[in-house]
């Protein structure tokens, strides 16, 4: 709306343009009497505050920039839409707008990260896919932005997270497979230079090296990327003279891959090998038979992402680093 709007909702009330932006804008100094005039007159007139004008004014936008990694994208990352789906609720539940700004992780990024902030586009930025040295992170923190990831990094500053404990649910599916009877056990890993995908290998070895298994290099495999490189590494695997009786995959998308590759040869899940996954998207309940896996807590982790923006936003007390636990979902795969 123009200016002359305000104008309008002041004449109408019987009060100042400056006191109708600062009753708009939530600024103190207006009697709630008035503030409720003021209100009341700007809905009849269909009115809202710009938000990049009051950014210039160094006031809020109310809203969240969510920054999600494009390049290279991993097979885990089909569960977006969910994930993203939750995530939009709960801003909507503490009246925040969702900005999803999409990005490469290369160096032209960290500039373009800053430059958002600035813009005033967003009062601060949810950033996803960390890597394990990620220079985003600490771009953002040396030039004190607001910002809190989306996942872990070895970066040496200090930084606010929220993640999923990826470690503890890889290797409690190994685990399960291993107090099953299975010895000979595969892993079908993501690329490692994401930290999740990291933690979740570190579970499988931990798991492996705790039960004093060996871990062949025949059937330790990581950077797997799309569905063609699953299914060849599956292929690889069945061929072996003494292939693995069970899998362990960093993703359900990795898993439902080897699972459609093993029917091909005959082979039933749960019957004649055992296999679990990762994240619990919606299909993993539907597959045939149903897959065991690893339940990311979603709804957890979309509260406590908004609460610690929330808090990091308005310098408020309260937790920086918060590690969830992912849920075994036992179904008919392992």
């Amino acid at each position: 709306m123009s200016k002359r709007t305000i104008i309008e909702i002041a004449e109408r009330v019987g009060v100042s343009p400056a006191t109708v932006s600062r009753a708009l804008n939530n600024v103190p100094g207006v009697s709630p009497d008035k503030r409720r005039q003021i209100v009341a007159v700007a809905n009849e007139l269909n009115y809202h505050p710009n938000a990049i004008a009051r950014s210039l004014q160094g006031q809020r936008t109310n809203t969240v920039a969510y920054v999600a990694d494009v390049s290279n994208r991993p097979a885990a990352d089909l569960l977006f839409k969910d994930f993203i789906t939750v995530l939009a609720e709960r801003c909507a539940r503490f009246n925040l707008d969702l900005l999803i700004h999409p990005a490469t992780n290369g160096a032209a990024n960290l500039a373009d990260l800053a430059r958002l902030l600035r813009s005033g586009r967003a009062d601060g930025l949810i950033l996803a896919d960390t890597r394990q040295h990620d220079q985003r992170l600490k771009l953002l923190a040396e030039q004190n932005l607001s910002f809190i990831a989306f996942g872990r990094s070895a970066v040496d500053v200090p930084y606010a997270y929220v993640d999923v404990d990826g470690e503890l649910g890889i290797y409690t599916a190994t685990r399960h497979l291993i107090e099953r009877g299975h010895r000979r056990i595969a892993f079908l890993g993501m690329p490692l230079d994401y930290s999740y995908a990291l933690h979740r290998r570190d579970g499988y070895l931990r798991a492996m090296r705790e039960f004093a298994l060996p871990v062949d290099p025949q059937h330790f495999t990581v950077a797997l990327t799309n569905e063609s490189e699953a299914r060849l590494t599956m292929e690889r695997l069945l061929a072996l003279p003494e292939p693995p009786t069970a899998f362990v995959a960093a993703s359900d998308m990795l898993a439902i891959y080897a699972m459609s590759v093993a029917m091909n040869h005959g082979l039933l899940a749960g019957r004649d090998y055992a296999i679990t996954g990762f994240d619990d998207l919606p299909l993993a309940a539907h597959t045939a038979p149903p897959l065991t896996t690893m339940q990311q807590p979603f709804d957890q982790v979309c509260d406590e992402l908004i609460a610690m923006f929330l808090r990091v936003l308005g310098n408020e007390p309260g937790p920086r680093q918060v590690l969830l636990p992912p849920q075994l979902i036992v179904r008919a795969t392992a």
